[in-house]
């Protein structure tokens, strides 16, 4: 009876992942297929984008102004920035930041802008190829298949870069390069709100050299940020911070903060979520050794936390999903959830009279696909993927 059990497993995992064994010995057959849904999932997106196109470079605006403001003291003056083009006249990134764009701020707007939009779609594929422990045809599909995404590239966000930055961090971790990756991950200070997940990583972990090295990177690029917009400016972005209008529709975040703001006491319900989920993360984390699997916890569980995200931030949700559906064992209803996940329905909800039908479901789904994936780590050769490695894993 358990020998019949045993071949069962294998004969479902098996039907399971044809398309993966196929993949691995070069099908054409399966590539073709692959490509053919992948350039369905670009043409909804395209679509998507030129009925939106009122929307290209929207936030690039913001960029692209402060950018010429960066090191004269004025990057986070309201009328500064209203003058020089700033949708809002605000500016929530740092100096040092907006200090880089000037590479693109002494050419025509329209031509920084195309690209700007370039470098976000190579870094986006560039997420896509380095993230450890994935099936590279599943996270292709994935970010073809983004509306996230879509929406990342058309406003001209920089959530693609942070990807691209924490990927490299942990392939460079996985390569046995800690102080490289720490420097990596000192990149994602670009968006650092996003980024609460990645030294609860790395003290996790005990990786103490990717966590000094990146200690000391983001000191230098703080430093910097002081060299170019002097001694004032943490003041100058805390008043701005404090602003109307600088956390727009709050109540459409995807985030612990979003869902606190529908609810009394909203504060300390945030600060419990919090606290929930930075536990829930640190004994996650502690219990695995794949790097993927933990990266992807670290980037959906630093979306949930952060104070601050919208609806094309939900790309970092794109390596949480991919490893959920990719894990042999987890349960088929968790994988569809998944896949849902990946669809444009967690954005849309969030666009209705009732988002927190929206906020509600991806946080649901960050906290029980980190707490399913904690009872079953991938085994090295499983996360390489393949049906051979899985049912030997079995």
């Amino acid at each position: 009876m358990r020998g019949r059990t045993r071949r069962n497993k294998r004969m479902n995992l098996a039907q399971g992942f044809t398309l993966d064994e196929a993949l691995c010995r070069k099908n054409p057959a399966a590539a073709i297929a692959v490509g053919i849904f992948c350039a369905l999932g670009l043409a909804l997106n395209v679509w998507f984008g030129v009925l939106n196109s009122k929307g290209f470079g929207l936030d690039y605006k913001q960029f692209y102004a402060a950018s010429h403001l960066a090191g004269t003291g004025h990057v986070y003056d309201p009328d500064a920035l209203l003058k020089a083009g700033a949708t809002g006249g605000m500016s929530s990134r740092l100096p040092v930041v907006l200090y880089g764009h000037k590479l693109f701020s002494g050419l025509p707007r329209g031509v920084a802008r195309a690209m700007w939009t370039a470098c976000t779609i190579v870094a986006m594929l560039a997420f896509a190829a380095f993230w450890p422990g994935t099936w590279r045809w599943l996270m292709w599909t994935a970010v073809a298949w983004s509306t996230p995404a879509a929406l990342a590239i058309l406003y001209g966000q920089d959530s693609s870069l942070w990807l691209m930055f924490a990927a490299i961090g942990l392939f460079l971790m996985e390569r046995k390069r800690p102080w490289s990756a720490g420097v990596a991950f000192s990149l994602c200070i670009c968006k650092f709100h996003l980024a609460v997940g990645i030294p609860i990583l790395l003290v996790a972990q005990k990786r103490w050299k990717t966590l000094i090295a990146g200690a000391i990177a983001t000191a230098v690029l703080l430093a910097c940020c002081f060299s170019i917009e002097g001694p004032q400016w943490p003041i100058a972005y805390w008043r701005m911070s404090r602003m109307e209008g600088f956390d727009q529709a709050v109540g459409r975040m995807p985030n612990f903060h979003g869902i606190a703001s529908w609810l009394p006491w909203a504060a300390p319900i945030q600060i419990a979520l919090t606290a929930a989920l930075v536990l829930i993360l640190w004994l996650r984390l502690r219990a695995t050794n794949d790097l993927g699997a933990a990266g992807a916890v670290v980037a959906a569980g630093g979306l949930v936390l952060s104070p601050h995200a919208y609806a094309y931030d939900l790309v970092l949700l794109i390596p949480l999903t991919v490893v959920t559906i990719q894990r042999p064992t987890v349960p088929r209803w968790l994988k569809r959830w998944a896949f849902a996940m990946l669809s444009p329905l967690p954005m849309l909800l969030l666009l209705t009279s009732k988002p927190w039908l929206g906020q509600v479901s991806i946080a649901a789904f960050v906290v029980t696909a980190i707490v399913a994936g904690r009872a079953d780590p991938l085994s090295p050769a499983v996360a390489r993927g393949g049906v051979a490695a899985q049912v030997a894993h079995s």
